[in-house]
């Protein structure tokens, strides 16, 4: 029942308060505080005002004059939702409640008046509404003193209207009144104090956690740094036997093409491809200072490449590999492919990942590469397909493919799960595509999709691998 009450009671007083000022906790208390001690405020000053007209013989202009500015309290909380703003109805009361306890006194009383502790009251509300403008609050306070003192000088004295026995009772009144109103800006700081404690506990909480952030930076930079000595160290030890392989099948190419058909002609210069090419990777990688593949440049280098050539030379590449499952490789073009722009060391690294993926998940089955140019639009397209009879890839795994370290079937076969997202980069990288079409335990074809012709030159790219 007491949550009810309370809940009716916040949602009365919210009422009162605009929108705008809803959207900050801060500002929404200090505008409930506003609307709750000038609703209820105002009756302290009415039992001031019943006692002095109990006691008072006359009842003059200044009398009544106190009674419509007290009343006019009442008003504030509709002044406020009419206005939607809280500093000009916090400017009144606080210019009101100043001349009602400055003017008042000097009427009823003087420095014993009933009414003067209602001056350090308006005082506080002028700092807690208006704290951000001290000068206006200073000044209406000067204003007011030097009005009450211009008063007494000019008077010679203050007028005798009530005696001081009957002023001690409502000085009481006033005195507890005043006691309430200020216990109720009180309890506001209290709630302010915690609140402040409670962010000062969380910003500790967060400046421990960046500084927790900070060693773990300074760890992960260290091992990045022993990650780039490394490769450096490893540059020559794996460079010299590559140009080893590829000097001496050079040799050997050389041998065999003098000494006429029917030599290992074309064995050895896949091998020299292969070769090639791995030098190529193994270069691109120990080029990476700081052996972070995640923000590296991969450059791409656009050059005339022979399609026909490219692929014949991939066929005699990786057809072993392809045949190491008992696997049959093919190869079918739509008539003659021509040249492209393109760079050939990333198109040969897409096409070995989707056939390396190819031979390693068919088993006893085939895999074919598929090669054509086709026309979409304005523009022609050169389009390079892997098909394969393997496991095939089921429609929920299908949108995790290109992901990074997604590995299908993880303990059957090995690998990183980083082929595909490498292949599906390089592909955004050339300005093409890859997409897949599976079904499960019926095989899979990923089809590669460049541009025939590029721009003369492009600028390096991320490669986030």
């Amino acid at each position: 029942m007491q949550v009810v009450l309370t809940h009716r009671l916040i949602q009365t007083v919210d009422w009162f308060i605009p929108v705008r000022l809803q959207k900050s906790t801060a500002t929404l208390w200090r505008a409930r505080i506003f609307v709750i001690s000038h609703a209820l405020g105002p009756f302290s000053g009415v039992a001031i005002l019943g006692y002095l007209h109990q006691v008072l013989t006359v009842h003059d202009w200044a009398f009544w004059l106190l009674s419509v500015l007290c009343a006019s309290f009442w008003t504030l909380p509709f002044a406020l939702r009419l206005s939607g703003d809280l500093f000009r109805p916090a400017l009144y009361s606080f210019c009101t409640l100043t001349s009602i306890s400055i003017f008042g006194s000097f009427f009823y009383g003087g420095v014993s008046s009933p009414l003067l502790p209602w001056f350090l009251t308006a005082q506080m509300i002028g700092f807690f509404y208006l704290g951000d403008r001290p000068r206006l609050v200073l000044g209406v306070i000067g204003a007011n003193l030097a009005a009450f003192a211009a008063a007494y000088l000019i008077n010679g004295s203050f007028p005798d209207q009530v005696s001081l026995q009957d002023l001690s009772t409502a000085g009481m009144i006033s005195a507890c009144a005043a006691t309430l109103y200020s216990s109720m800006m009180a309890i506001y700081y209290a709630y302010v104090m915690v609140a402040h404690s409670a962010l000062q506990e969380e910003i500790k909480s967060h400046l421990e956690t960046a500084a927790r952030l900070r060693v773990a930076k300074h760890e992960a930079e260290r091992a990045n740094e022993a990650k780039a000595v490394f490769l450096a160290k490893m540059s020559h030890q794996l460079r010299t036997p590559l140009n080893a392989i590829i000097g001496y099948s050079e040799i050997l190419l050389e041998d065999a093409e003098t000494s006429g058909p029917g030599g290992s002609s074309d064995e050895l210069r896949s091998i020299n491809n292969a070769g090639r090419h791995l030098l190529s990777l193994v270069s691109d990688v120990l080029r990476m200072p700081t052996g972070d593949t995640e923000s590296d440049d991969v450059d791409v280098r656009l050059q005339t490449v022979d399609l026909d050539r490219c692929l014949e030379e991939l066929s005699a590449t990786c057809r072993t590999l392809v045949a190491s499952n008992g696997n049959r490789f093919a190869l079918e073009k739509s008539g003659e492919l021509g040249s492209i722009q393109t760079d050939e060391v990333r198109l040969r690294q897409i096409l070995i990942n989707l056939l390396g993926n190819a031979g390693k998940f068919t088993r006893n089955g085939t895999v074919v590469v598929r090669a054509r140019r086709a026309t979409e639009g304005e523009r022609e397209q050169v389009l390079i397909s892997v098909k394969d009879t393997g496991i095939g890839i089921s429609t929920e795994a299908i949108p995790k493919l290109f992901k990074n370290f997604n590995q299908l079937n993880a303990g059957q076969f090995a690998g990183s799960g980083l082929g595909l997202a490498v292949s599906q980069k390089l592909a955004h990288l050339l300005g093409g595509d890859i997409s897949v079409e599976s079904q499960l335990h019926r095989g899979s074809e990923f089809t590669l999709r460049l541009p025939a012709m590029n721009p003369a030159s492009a600028p390096a790219m991320a490669l986030a691998a």
